[in-house]
């Protein structure tokens, strides 16, 4: 299934299953993500955007969030840029009425452009992956936003993957 009809396929899903988990908050965020690990070697710094939908408590007192999102990052060496695309369900907990936590699995889908042997390749590979947050709650003059700085971990065979987002947000 090409990229791009999973995405599809992930949108539909998330706002099907919103509806049904009682969806009480939606968001879009954007802001800088920054490899880190061997991921540095073939990827700089680029942007981060995530929509995001929060559930009503649903195991206990924790809510889940749905995560779509989109990184790109600048590419190093032969890498022209490379792409993640990510669906993610994390568990949140709040910190009082400040700060929040967010963790768990998610599947996400890379895009790497290069070249060899002259020829453009677009290398695509798809990982399963875990996410953590720790997040901040500020109010944008009668909104509600957030900061949120993350750390993403990629289950790959080879090199390791690992980016951290950093991203502000405005609650809808």
């Amino acid at each position: 299934m090409t990229r791009r009809g999973t995405l599809v396929l992930a949108t539909f899903a998330l706002l099907l299953f919103a509806g049904t988990a009682r969806a009480q908050r939606a968001s879009l965020a954007g802001g800088a993500v920054v490899p880190s690990a061997d991921f540095t070697n073939s990827a700089g710094t680029g942007f981060d955007l995530a929509f995001q939908v929060r559930t009503e408590p649903m195991l206990g007192p924790l809510p889940l969030r749905i995560e779509l999102g989109y990184d790109h990052f600048s590419g190093k060496g032969a890498i022209a840029n490379t792409t993640l695309s990510a669906e993610a369900v994390s568990v949140m907990g709040d910190l009082g009425s400040l700060f929040y936590l967010a963790a768990g699995p998610g599947y996400y889908q890379s895009s790497a452009k290069t070249q060899i042997s002259g020829h453009n390749v677009n290398d695509q590979r798809s990982y399963f992956g875990a996410q953590a947050a720790l997040g901040m709650n500020i109010p944008v003059f009668r909104w509600e936003g957030f900061l949120e700085v993350s750390g993403v971990k990629l289950f790959t065979p080879g090199p390791s993957i690992v980016y951290v987002p950093l991203r502000f947000g405005i609650r809808l």
